[in-house]
């Protein structure tokens, strides 16, 4: 009779039966324990500040620039290519006897005659994509000797050279093979800068909602450990007052320190989620203990309608996927890139047969001052000039171009296996994606009607209790269960909230693909995309 006064006597100060709500909504109402009072931080301007800040993302920029400059060397072999070249020589050449004697005759008689030359060499030669090498040729030379050629000969040859290969490097798909594979790769590299801002929008909103969830988790959790130490404080006080034997109060600091214990848990465990969020969003090691807590509150998901799980919407938004994830597409420009370079490595193998065509003019002008020479070109022009030659080349073995040929070859088919292999895994993720949404649909509706019964469990209990029926154990007994449930109910939220943006994520809905700079609105985090739900 006395523990059921006694009982009376907790139903009366509304210790023990006052119903664990519904955490609030994060960064309003009541801060859980522990949380900071800087302004919030909602989901959008931590996917900003991942943009803005993540170190992986300047890394991938530069690998777009990387590819650029690959390029642009690949380009440098059409470049017009401008040579010049001057040497003076000037020599002392020991003249015989037989040379002498004819010096002899016209009154000279040196004993070695004194060469003095200075030639100039200009050439602007171009390789054209065709593979033909153009360009003209310039050839300047004065000559002087103490013998013969007192008053200096200044000589000029002007010609235009072509180069035509009959065999090998003919053709634009051969010559440029190198130059479109790299302008190629610099695609790829941009859907590669896509996809790695994906993924890391994907960590990002991931961390958010686990940041949210391990704050509520949090509350709720510190919650029922205050009404512990509430229902400790009342046994006490009961047991002091010889209202309930001494035994009660044992089982009930056993029931508070196993709240404590799992309190320590969980904040540990937001301590982590906020410190992951942060690196996610790229800050530096000093700002991560500053992030402040999330504003954004989960998704509605309540009566959400699940999308439907046809064979033909599944299909349809595979297909989808194909066409706009950036890695699939960064896959298929390493194909493309791999194909250019094997479909030109047969060329390697052929011998090289140039026809080499040469037209042009000759001039001569006498004098030994500088202006004489240069206007050399200028003077007593004859012409034309024309050389015509062929060049052949061929090694026996060919060992370099037969290895060129098979590394291509092994090249482009490690592509296509790659780009197979990644289609696999992209209808793999929508798939689980698409069914995970369903599930996390389900499991919140479901989570949501166990907090509800226990709630009215519990407000039974407390019936029970004030007729003196009930007793301490069941009203503790609920009411772990009621913050089990609500515990559940916030990893539902979570589970949903997550869903939202990883189906999206599967299919190629997060971020346009090839474009360098995204832009976002914040239903992308919080609705489904539309493409789920078309033609059900």
């Amino acid at each position: 009779m006395r523990t059921t006064n006694a009982i009376a006597l907790l139903v009366a100060s509304g210790l023990v039966l006052n119903l664990p709500a519904f955490p609030a909504a994060a960064g309003q109402g009541e801060r859980p324990p522990g949380a900071t009072v800087e302004a919030p931080i909602g989901l959008l301007d931590a996917v900003q500040s991942t943009l803005a800040r993540h170190p992986l993302l300047e890394v991938q920029r530069q690998q777009v620039e990387l590819r650029r400059a690959q390029k642009q060397q690949r380009s440098a072999d059409f470049d017009t290519l401008l040579r010049l070249t001057t040497t003076h020589t000037y020599l002392n050449t020991p003249l015989t006897e037989i040379e002498r004697s004819g010096g002899a005759v016209s009154g000279v008689t040196p004993d070695a005659i004194r060469t003095n030359d200075l030639a100039l060499i200009g050439s602007a030669h171009r390789l054209l994509r065709s593979g033909i090498a153009i360009g003209p040729t310039v050839t300047m030379n004065r000559a002087t000797d103490s013998l013969q050629n007192l008053t200096g000969l200044n000589r000029t040859r002007v010609s235009f050279d072509v180069n035509l290969p009959l065999l090998r490097g003919r053709g634009r798909d051969v010559v440029t093979a190198p130059e479109t594979a790299a302008e190629i790769d610099v695609q790829a590299s941009l859907y590669d800068l896509n996809q790695e801002i994906a993924d890391l929008i994907l960590s990002t909103a991931t961390s958010y909602w686990q940041y949210v969830a391990s704050l509520r988790q949090l509350q709720i959790i510190a919650e029922s450990e205050a009404r512990g130490q509430e229902f400790v404080e009342a046994v006490t006080t009961l047991v002091q007052a010889d209202k309930l034997p001494r035994s009660e109060i044992s089982q009930a600091q056993a029931n508070l320190a196993g709240r404590a214990a799992g309190r320590m848990v969980v904040e540990q465990g937001a301590i982590e989620a906020r410190s992951n969020l942060a690196l996610a969003m790229g800050l530096t090691p000093e700002q991560i203990a500053e992030l402040p807590p999330p504003a954004d509150d989960f998704p509605d998901g309540i009566n959400q309608p699940p999308p439907a799980l046809s064979p033909e919407r599944v299909r349809s938004l595979i297909a989808l996927a194909l066409t706009r994830r950036a890695d699939y597409l960064a896959a298929e420009k390493t194909r493309e890139a791999a194909e250019v370079i094997r479909r030109s490595a047969g060329d390697r193998l052929r011998p090289q047969l140039d026809l080499t065509i040469s037209g042009g003019y000759s001039t001569l002008r006498e004098g030994r001052r500088p202006d004489e020479f240069f206007a050399s070109p200028f003077s007593r022009m004859k012409g034309p000039n024309a050389v015509v030659g062929f060049h052949y080349e061929m090694p026996p073995s060919n060992n370099l171009a037969r290895g060129e040929v098979a590394e291509a070859e092994a090249s482009y088919q490690q592509s296509v296996l790659l780009k197979t292999d990644r289609a696999r895994v992209i209808a793999n993720g929508v798939v689980n994606a698409r069914t995970a949404i369903v599930t996390a649909v389900n499991r919140l509706n479901r989570a949501n009607e166990a907090v509800t019964a226990y709630q009215a469990a519990l407000e039974g209990e407390r019936d029970k209790l004030r007729l003196g029926v009930g007793s301490i154990i069941d009203i503790l007994t609920i009411e772990g269960r009621l913050t089990e449930a609500l515990l559940d109910f916030v990893s539902a939220q979570q589970s949903y909230a997550q869903s939202l943006v990883q189906l999206r994520y599967a299919a190629g809905l997060l971020v346009e693909p090839g474009q360098t700079t995204q832009s976002f609105e914040r239903d992308v985090f919080f609705q489904p995309p539309p493409q789920v739900y078309a033609g059900q």
